[in-house]
């Protein structure tokens, strides 16, 4: 199959090698926010700005993989500090991944699926912004937690993923012994999507599946984040190469199985960036774009017995040792290291090499100091023959729409499982809702299956409280 795939694309690729050359030979300035061009044939223009695409021009790898990161560098602009899900249009270039910043991305002040799925009503967009653009490093306080939702109120930022989606306990430890940590968070399209049909409810998910199905808007956003921790003697090391955050983290984690974790003793925590899986709906990829970041320091592609990189997931001393094994509860210690590597299907794609080394290049000009310069576009992934909402299946699985390439992973989110792609589990994605034995679907998402039955006893808040006296 990698044989198959990579006869079809190596013309492009040659292609785009020539065209980059060919950019290179123009001299172009680079000045402030300058475009660059992404040298796609028919693409859209790369640009350092924080502007969201819309849509592909055309589809093929190389239009896709342009989208990839123009949406990467839109979502990981820092955020406004008035408007949720938004750039701070104020901000340059050399703003974009300044080290020691921990101002919220963009994508950083997106909702998260923890707060919308809850037993009433989520609260308003960006109710919690404020606090979230509270990034004083001195006052010892950070609104952002790793807990399970039900412990903190829902106008708290959450992330509570433990697990990957791999099934059993497959949480994921780093050569430090410490937790890879994990986040799902929705942009204000899906959100308003959810929010106005009340699909938070099963009840109202149960009546829309059963009359036309669940179908997102086009410019849906959903992202799934993978953080490590960063200790404080470590920050000033790794704050010129990482997106750092701060955030409370559990210090003491005991899991028992997938459904039994207790998490307790708190403590302001800085989490670096290591992962990033961006999905996006458009008009004409409505099997949706998938597009996944890694940092370049994660796992190499191979054993090796030496290495000059200080790997976040890999000992070279371990070189013998037989890598990504899922942990068993029973006998793996959530502090013990697991031993990875980037196996061969799941390197990064020819195309996006070539688009990576050039996108390298224009941040080494615009903004050098960028931490951004440390992150690769591992893949994207789109449907080569797309199905519209209306002729796509009531049930899962749902078409994939013919999706390309056939297999694309995040090595810190699907550690265990690098032979497969993501719209392999997404066709999967319903809502607990069956008919005849057959589930329900949800337009790929599988946020929709965390919707809990809704709470009718009525909360008497301090206002009504000082009002009915």
């Amino acid at each position: 199959m990698y044989t198959m795939k990579t006869k079809i694309i190596s013309f492009v690729t040659v292609v785009a090698i020539l065209l980059v050359i060919g950019c290179n030979k123009k001299n172009t300035t680079y000045t402030d926010l300058s475009a660059s061009n992404a040298c796609g044939v028919g693409c859209d223009t790369l640009v350092f700005l924080p502007d969201n695409p819309i849509d592909v021009k055309l589809l093929n790898q190389q239009c896709a993989n342009t989208f990839a990161w123009q949406s990467f560098i839109a979502l990981t602009w820092p955020s406004s500090p008035v408007e949720a899900g938004q750039p701070d249009r104020s901000k340059g270039i050399k703003d974009w991944g300044k080290p020691g910043d921990l101002t919220p991305m963009t994508l950083g002040t997106y909702k998260s699926a923890e707060s919308i799925f809850t037993k009433h009503k989520p609260t308003q967009w960006g109710s919690n912004l404020d606090k979230l653009m509270d990034t004083n490093p001195n006052d010892n306080v950070s609104y952002r937690e790793i807990a399970d939702f039900s412990k903190f109120d829902d106008d708290d930022e959450v992330v509570n993923e433990l697990f990957q989606a791999s099934g059993g306990t497959s949480w994921l430890t780093d050569q430090n012994g410490k937790l890879i940590w994990y986040e799902i968070k929705v942009n204000h399209t899906e959100f308003d999507y959810i929010s106005t049909q009340k699909l938070y409810d099963p009840v109202y998910q149960n009546k829309m599946a059963e009359n036309g199905g669940i179908w997102l808007p086009n410019g849906s956003i959903e992202i799934k984040a993978s953080w490590r921790e960063i200790s404080d003697a470590d920050y000033d090391r790794l704050k010129n190469r990482y997106k750092i955050i701060t955030a409370m983290v559990p210090q003491t984690v005991k899991v028992k199985s997938r459904d039994s974790v207790i998490m307790k003793d708190y403590k302001e925590t800085k989490l670096g960036l290591v992962g990033l899986h961006i999905i996006q709906k458009t008009p004409t990829m409505p099997q949706f774009h998938w597009a996944t970041f890694e940092h370049v320091d994660l796992a190499p592609e191979k054993p090796l017995k030496e290495s000059d990189v200080d790997w976040l997931l890999y000992n070279p001393e371990k070189y013998m040792d037989t890598p990504n094994q899922t942990p068993n509860v029973k006998k793996d210690s959530i502090t013990t290291p697991v031993q990875v590597i980037k196996e061969h299907e799941a390197t990064v794609g020819l195309d996006a090499k070539v688009l990576n080394k050039f996108v390298h290049e224009r941040i080494a000009k615009l903004a050098p100091e960028s931490v951004f310069k440390y992150y690769k576009l591992v893949d994207s992934q789109w449907p080569s023959s797309a199905v519209s909402d209306d002729d796509n299946l009531t049930f899962t699985p749902l078409k994939d729409g013919g999706k390309t390439p056939m297999i694309m992973t995040n090595v810190s989110m699907e550690t265990y499982i690098q032979k497969i792609s993501c719209l392999d589990c997404h066709v999967g994605a319903g809502i607990n809702h069956t008919k005849d034995g057959k589930e329900y679907a949800s337009d790929y998402s599988f946020i929709f299956g965390m919707a809990q039955s809704q709470d009718t006893t009525t909360v008497i808040t301090k206002k009504k409280l000082k009002t009915l006296k």
